[in-house]
């Protein structure tokens, strides 16, 4: 009794400080565990001796984990302590042109610190999202505009930014609402936007194909009136940024920074007073790059004379590129020289191996955590919210109302942990397969969502299945033992599920008995009908199999593409009608979408119904003669079906409209094109399977 007693007036003595910590959150960006020197990195090949400085003055943790193998969902769980595959991104990253991820009202860091009296900044990588979606189809965030709701809607007084990576397409900042320095656009009248002064030699006056990552530009950056980003200089800037607001920051306020570089990122393109002096290419310039930056932000910190009182936690947002396959890259130079990126994890950035989420995480607090220490617990980059809660001396929301996933870890910080800070947590990967960690158990659900590229289904097929490891006796993840322990299995199954469907997992939640989804019960068809096909067999002429492989079972018929086919399986059905309305049902097993393609009966003009389990789209296809570029969408909404649920889906035709309701979702487009007599359906599978049964079309 006396003992906890100790530690609870120890931790509310930190929390009730009448002088509260400033607060610096660094985020590298793809900075794998093995590439510090703290982190066992090989001296001769890279040199951190800034990331290596805050590990001797601080704590160094190892077993501290990202929520995703990738950028943006980790992002969203630093600010907000939340799991992101509880939004809308099941898998991947966040579009340069989607709208803001986070909720204006959602509790994060920025606002709970404001709400402390802290003057607050984001500097860096964004990549969290611009504006409020529509269901316009053809929305995305504009910016010759003002980009809002952004980081200022939710606690950030000050935002200078990367909208989304490093060599993305917009080749610009944002400062605060607009785009550093745009010089014509959607600007208020009365508003001179800030830019930087001319001939600069940290922008240039154009923003090229060979900029973007990978080279994959072409044709596809945007035309914005404004000074571009130069790719060698973009962490000087950055950097610049962050010093200039902490030396502006008063006396007598604490500060968060959230400082948010773009290294270790592709394109590699360290500064010219750098590049080629790392023996592991300029893959370790980059990261001697990042180093620099870093001792930048602490030697400002010191020379303000708020080093004392600064906590400092310095992270990454995933684990290192690990891809020897791709045999010209930076990071595979890397490689090559004997750099372990990871160090001893298996795999990296995008997988659900260890070498996706364990990453480096190092805490500075000079008279809290103690200097020079290591610590092995396992913590979670969602835990730093609940713990800067703690840190302020603030209570946390109920766990289904806020920070839904994150642990207070700050007795780990402190050194003062009696029990383990965290019990288990999820980790997801870009595909979206979930596994759970627990004790020295990893089990791997192997369930990838059913939207990913087929490249990525066959490139990480051996992460498609479930898995058990012991990562304490198997750090690499060598040896799958589910058969030997099918309790584990068995346990660790049910808990992913309890903390995934009962919507937090900081304290166990209440079981959650799953119920059916509800599919919208349609009225009958009315008129006559003119097309009535069961298809629990595969249909004779002039019904026409076109490509892919048709298979009539359970009474429907499942259509999927041939392993290697490029295109689509197609499925050709005879719809001689101009105003109908056809009804089917379908069921998606393994198909990332489905699109039925209406063809006039002329054979020069289309247009498609695109059902996805995530979104519901109408497009006018490109007439005889026209080129891709004018392809037209017409409308577009959001929508979640289930795998292996059956849902109807109607499709109505009148005169230059189309409209299309499923599961309760209903969307209308207009195009002349629509009014034209019809000839065909074209009912086409992309991936692996979708069911269709019943149906019909009727006229008036």
């Amino acid at each position: 009794m006396k003992i906890t007693l100790f530690f609870l007036v120890a931790l509310t003595v930190v929390a009730h400080a009448s002088d509260k910590p400033n607060i610096v959150v660094i985020l590298a960006d793809d900075y794998g565990y093995g590439s510090a020197g703290c982190y066992g990195a090989n001296p001769a090949l890279v040199k951190t001796p800034n990331i290596d400085r805050l590990a001797r003055e601080g704590r160094r943790f190892t077993d501290a984990n990202t929520t995703s193998s990738v950028c943006s969902p980790t992002r969203y769980s630093v600010l907000t302590g939340r799991y992101c595959w509880r939004t809308s991104l099941t898998h991947e990253v966040l579009s340069t042109f989607a709208p803001l991820h986070i909720e204006t009202t959602r509790l994060n860091l920025a606002s709970l610190l404001k709400g402390h009296g802290y003057q607050t900044a984001a500097i860096g990588k964004w990549h969290l999202g611009y504006g409020t979606a529509t269901d316009a189809p053809q929305w995305r965030t504009d910016y010759s505009a003002e980009l809002s709701p952004g980081p200022l809607d939710i606690g950030f007084d000050y935002h200078f930014g990367v909208p989304s990576n490093h060599g993305d397409l917009t080749g610009v900042y944002v400062e605060n609402r607009f785009v550093y320095g745009l010089r014509s656009g959607k600007i208020p009248p009365s508003m001179k936007l800030p830019g930087p002064v001319p001939d600069d030699d940290n922008f240039k006056p154009t923003y090229d194909a060979e900029d973007t990552e990978g080279g994959r530009g072409a044709g596809k950056i945007l035309a914005l009136d404004a000074p571009r980003r130069k790719n060698e200089r973009v962490m000087a800037t950055l950097t610049d940024k962050a010093v200039h607001w902490i030396e502006q920051q008063p006396k007598d306020k604490p500060f968060f920074l959230y400082f948010t570089p773009v290294a270790v990122h592709s394109p590699v393109t360290p500064d010219k007073d750098i590049a080629g002096q790392s023996a592991a290419g300029l893959f370790g310039d980059w990261i001697t790059e990042l180093d620099r930056s870093v001792g930048r932000i602490l030697d400002t910190l010191a020379k303000q004379g708020v080093a004392e009182n600064t906590l400092v936690i310095f992270t990454s947002d995933n684990g290192g590129v690990k891809e020897p396959a791709q045999k010209t890259t930076p990071q595979t130079a890397a490689l090559n020289a004997g750099l372990v990126v990871n160090g001893i994890w298996r795999g990296g950035k995008h997988h659900v191996w260890e070498g996706g989420f364990k990453v480096p995480f190092i805490v500075r607090w000079p008279g809290h955590a103690p200097a020079g220490t290591t610590c092995d617990e396992m913590v979670s980059l969602a835990d730093i919210l609940a713990t800067t809660a703690a840190v302020v001396g603030d209570k946390l929301p109920a766990a289904e109302k806020a920070a839904e996933d994150s642990y207070n870890i700050l007795p780990a910080i402190l050194d003062q942990t009696t029990a383990p800070v965290r019990t288990d947590m999820v980790v997801h990967s870009s595909d979206g397969v979930f596994a759970i960690r627990k004790g020295p158990w990893k089990w791997i659900e192997g369930v990838p969502v059913e939207d990913i590229k087929p490249g990525a289904r066959k490139a990480h097929a051996n992460e498609f299945r479930e898995q058990l490891y012991n990562t304490h006796d198997d750090p690499g993840e060598t040896t799958d033992v589910s058969t030997s322990h099918p309790d584990v299995v068995k346990e660790l199954r049910a808990l992913l599920v309890r903390y995934r469907d009962g919507g937090y997992s900081r304290e166990m939640p209440p079981v959650v008995e799953k119920r059916k989804p509800e599919t919208a019960v349609l009225p009958p068809l009315t008129g006559k009908i003119v097309l009535n096909e069961t298809l629990n067999h595969v249909p004779d002429k002039p019904w026409l199999v076109a490509r892919g492989e048709w298979t009539a079972k359970d009474g429907a018929l499942w259509g999927a593409q041939k392993d290697g086919d490029q295109q689509a399986a197609g499925l050709r059905a005879p719809l001689a009608v101009t105003d109908a309305v056809l009804q089917y049902e379908l069921c998606f097993r393994g198909a990332n979408r489905h699109s039925l393609r209406v063809e006039s009966s002329d054979r020069k003009h289309s247009f498609r119904i695109v059902v996805s389990r995530s979104s519901l789209e109408i497009t006018k296809n490109p007439s005889q003669g026209e080129t891709v570029e004018q392809t037209e969408p017409l409308a577009r909404k959001a929508l979640k079906l289930e795998t292996g649920e059956w849902y109807p889906l109607r499709i109505t035709f009148h005169g230059t409209e189309v409209t299309a309701e499923i599961a309760g979702a209903k969307i209308t487009g207009k195009h002349p094109v629509i009014a034209e007599p019809k000839g065909a359906a074209n009912f086409l599978v992309f991936d692996k399977a979708v069911g269709f049964r019943k149906v019909q079309a009727s006229v008036e």
